[in-house]
């Protein structure tokens, strides 16, 4: 079943380039795009959740497959009209997500040494970036969907490094 995440992944990034190579296109165009590919990785966490449960799957998978879902609805349902929460609402959303993946990193640390550290780095790095997207505005002020394109680049990485290395971990 990790194939499941390591597409969730793939499809994150990918959403991300798009969003690269069209920076001038309102969010609102985007919207559709934006909201199918967050369903899409949510659906696939709860999946991979599910379809490992006998394995001791991490119920941080779970949690962050809820959440996508929930918040890839409610950018179908067009519900993020004023630009200035735009930033905010996927900055939060990769913040969480690196946030999950730092507490994973410390429950993973027992059973594999050298995995954790990678969970800690890719974490931090969407911590970062997260945050990072509350200032935009203030520092650099690039487009709105330049900047969601490196946020969904960031969390297509985080999805995909757990896809890559979460079944070899064990006791989670």
């Amino acid at each position: 079943m990790r194939v499941l995440q390591i597409a969730a992944g793939v499809i994150l990034i990918l959403t991300g380039v798009f969003c690269f190579a069209n920076p001038g296109v309102s969010f609102l165009s985007m919207a559709f795009i934006l909201g199918i590919a967050m369903m899409l990785s949510g659906i696939m966490g709860i999946l991979e959740y599910y379809g490992n449960i006998k394995n001791e799957t991490s119920s941080l998978i779970l949690v962050e497959g809820i959440t996508s879902s929930i918040l890839g609805f409610l950018v179908l349902l067009n519900q993020l009209l004023v630009d200035v929460a735009i930033p905010v609402f996927f900055g939060m959303w990769v913040m969480f997500s690196g946030i999950l993946r730092v507490a994973e990193a410390y429950s993973v640390r027992k059973s594999d040494l050298t995995k954790w550290q990678l969970f800690i780095v890719v974490g931090i790095a969407g911590i970062s970036i997260g945050i990072y997207s509350f200032f935009n505005v203030v520092l650099f002020a690039f487009s709105i969907v330049v900047l969601v394109g490196i946020l969904f680049v960031m969390q297509g990485i985080n999805v995909l490094i757990v896809g890559l290395t979460f079944p070899h971990i064990s006791n989670m």
